[in-house]
This record gives structure tokens, C-alpha cells and sequence, in this order.
């Protein structure tokens, strides 16, 4: 599969220079100043243009409608002249004329900061990307180097979306994009960074997907038999193990890839607790063995509710061949329930729900 690696796409090389409120802006300051002529300058532009959720800011930040835009254009224009290697004041200056539309000089000059390892620039630069705003680079990947190596510095809100782009399988083409472990110790610093309800809420539901993850083997072959089969490796995808033992999961592994048994049965008892086990039809699932290898790829075709003693031997003849007789089907699925429903305080029962999923091997190992 190609990926697509980050290319770098320096501000010089595109822009060379402009011309903005009269200050000629270019790689290096021409004029002579002072250090407290520098120093005056920068924390003029700081407290006209920081950005109040800025965690590197060095003043209080002003929102975007309490800013007076044209000052703070024109002190943050002179700070990043004489301070051409300044993170915050170019990233500042940016900020300032994204607000009054200038969009190309402004994504240039955001990537500038980015460039700079200023981290709310590697933030909202990954942002321009991610959003297609006009004149930011197309390459989702880009966004994702910028938002990793802002995830790195610290920024919570670049590690959240990071979270998100990944689980959606945004950067699934990307070469240098996190694994499943990678993923994992950024969900635990974000976890514990969480300041208010809403983010600890974001963040659960980011915990849910993923641990509905699959493991990077089982991805690798979800990824080689969506590509044959030439469905979207974004669409949605789910591991599954058959049985609550290693013995019967290999028997059952065995069943299925042969071609014995396409029909499973569960129960909306055990799915309530569990959403990630319910079938629909049209779903994929990677098929793991005990050991959590991936071993072949189904997908759902028919969903049928029922009771368990309406199930008859129509249903159970596309179980394997042991279980095929109906009162041998109705004898292995009484066991089978009343081990699994006991921790729920669950136990089987002759008019419990029942659903049926009939499904068929679409890719093997």
C-alpha cells in the first residue's frame, strides 16, 4: 500500500516575502534593534493577540471579538519582523490575520510557527489541514505529524483529536501514525489531563472505540482482504472469538473456515452489556483464535430475533454437523447460555430472546 510521508512545505520557499500594513516581513530582520526594542515589541504583540487557551501564552490572551484587530496586526507585523525566530509572535501574528481574512498569508505564517516547534501552532496548522481550509496543505498526514508533535509538547486538545482521527482510520495510510500501543499511552495521558465533564465524556467514548480496536495483526488483514474485495479500509470492522473456552474456540474456528457452520446464536441479554458483540447485516468481523491471531474475515448476512424454543431445524442446519439435530442444537445452547448469563444473575430459559446471525468467510489468513 503507498502512504503518503510528510512533506515539508517551508513558508521561504513558497512566500519569499510580503508586504503587510506597510512592514515588510522576509526570513531575517533589516533593521536594527535593540533587545528592549525587540523585548517591547513581542510583548506588545503578546498582549494585543494571545490566545486565551494558548498553554504557552505569557499574558491573560484576549478573545477573538474583545481583539482590536488592526492594532494588533500592526504590532504583531513589527514583532515578527524583528523576531523572525519567535514561535509565539509568529503564531500570533498568524492568528491576527486568519480573524481579518488574510487566509493565504496567514496559513503560511501558522506553518511558519509550526515550523518553529511552537506547539499551539502545531496545533491549529494540523487543524487548517484536517478542516481544508483554503490555501492549507490537502494531505491528511500532514495534519498528523503536526498534531503528534503537538500531542508530544502537551497540547490536551491536539491529543484528544489525534485520538479521534485515528479510531475514525483517518490516518491509516499515514507511515509514521501511532499503533495500537502508541494510541494507548496517548489515551492515558489525555485521561489524566481531562479538566472539565465534557472532555472526561470525549474521552470515554474514545475509550470505548478503543478497545474495539483491533489488534495491529488483525488490522494488517482486514486491510489485504478490504483491498481485494475493494471496500473502504475505513468501514467499520470488528474483532470476534466464537466460544468461552480455547478448545471450543479452535473447534469452532475450524467449523467455520471449512464452511460447516455459518450461523451463530446469541442473545440481546449478553449484547445489552456488550453493543461491540451485536450483528447487523452487511457487518465485518476479523475471526481471532485464543491467542487473539486473526485467522479469517466474515461478514454478517442475515439477523434473525426469535425465541429460543421457536428456533427450529431449519435454523440449526447451517450449524456443523453435531449440532445440526435440533434437540442436539437446543442441549449445546442451553449449556452454552446458562454458563454465560451467570454473571449477569442471568440464567437460560425456554422463552428467553434469541438471536440468530447467519454469516459467510470473505477472506482467510
Amino acid at each position: 500500500m503507498m502512504r503518503s510521508g510528510w512533506r515539508s512545505l517551508r513558508v521561504g520557499a513558497v512566500f519569499g516575502f510580503w508586504a503587510i500594513g506597510g512592514v515588510a516581513l522576509a526570513g531575517n530582520s533589516t533593521t536594527a534593534s535593540s533587545s528592549a526594542e525587540v523585548a517591547a515589541l513581542v510583548a506588545e504583540c503578546d498582549r494585543l493577540a494571545a490566545h486565551p487557551e494558548d498553554p504557552a501564552r505569557v499574558t491573560a490572551g484576549v478573545s477573538q471579538s474583545k481583539m482590536e484587530k488592526p492594532v494588533a496586526l500592526a504590532a504583531c507585523a513589527k514583532a515578527a519582523e524583528v523576531a523572525p525566530d519567535n514561535g509565539r509572535v509568529r503564531y500570533q501574528h498568524a492568528r491576527v490575520m486568519f480573524y481579518l481574512g488574510q487566509n493565504q498569508p496567514a496559513v503560511a505564517e501558522m506553518q511558519a510557527a509550526a515550523d518553529l516547534g511552537y506547539v499551539q501552532a502545531q496545533y491549529i496548522f494540523g487543524t487548517f489541514i484536517a478542516r481544508a481550509r483554503p490555501y492549507a496543505p490537502t494531505d491528511i498526514c500532514l495534519a498528523e505529524r503536526y498534531w503528534r508533535e503537538a500531542s508530544d509538547g502537551g497540547r490536551q486538545a491536539a491529543r484528544v483529536q489525534y485520538l479521534r482521527f485515528s479510531l475514525q482510520g483517518r490516518f491509516a495510510d499515514c507511515e509514521a501514525s501511532l499503533n495500537r500501543e502508541g494510541l494507548e499511552a496517548l489515551y492515558e495521558k489525555s485521561a489524566a489531563e481531562a479538566k472539565d465533564f465534557y472532555e472526561r465524556i470525549t474521552l470515554e467514548d474514545l475509550r470505548a472505540e478503543l478497545d474495539a480496536r483491533m489488534p495491529d495483526s488483525a488490522n494488517a488483514l482486514w486491510q489485504r482482504c478490504a483491498s481485494s474485495m475493494e471496500v473502504p479500509i475505513t468501514q467499520a470492522v470488528r474483532v470476534r472469538r466464537f466460544g468461552d473456552t480455547d478448545t471450543m474456540t479452535d473447534a469452532l474456528n475450524t467449523l467455520i473456515l471449512s464452511g460447516e457452520k455459518t450461523i451463530t446464536a446469541t442473545t440481546p441479554w449478553l449484547t445489552a452489556v456488550d453493543p461491540s458483540r451485536r450483528g447487523f447485516v452487511g457487518a465485518y468481523w476479523v475471526l481471532v483464535n485464543p491467542r487473539g491471531e486473526p485467522v479469517g474475515v466474515l461478514r454478517t448476512t442475515e439477523v434473525k430475533q426469535t425465541r429460543f424454543d421457536a428456533v427450529t431445524a431449519e435454523d440449526s442446519q447451517y450449524e456443523g454437523k453435531p449440532v445440526r439435530p435440533i434437540e442436539a442444537w437446543r442441549k449445546v445452547h442451553r449449556d452454552f447460555f446458562d454458563r454465560v448469563l451467570q454473571p449477569l444473575g442471568k440464567a437460560w430459559a425456554s422463552d428467553m430472546p434469541v438471536t440468530l446471525e447467519r454469516f459467510e468467510v470473505v477472506c482467510r489468513a
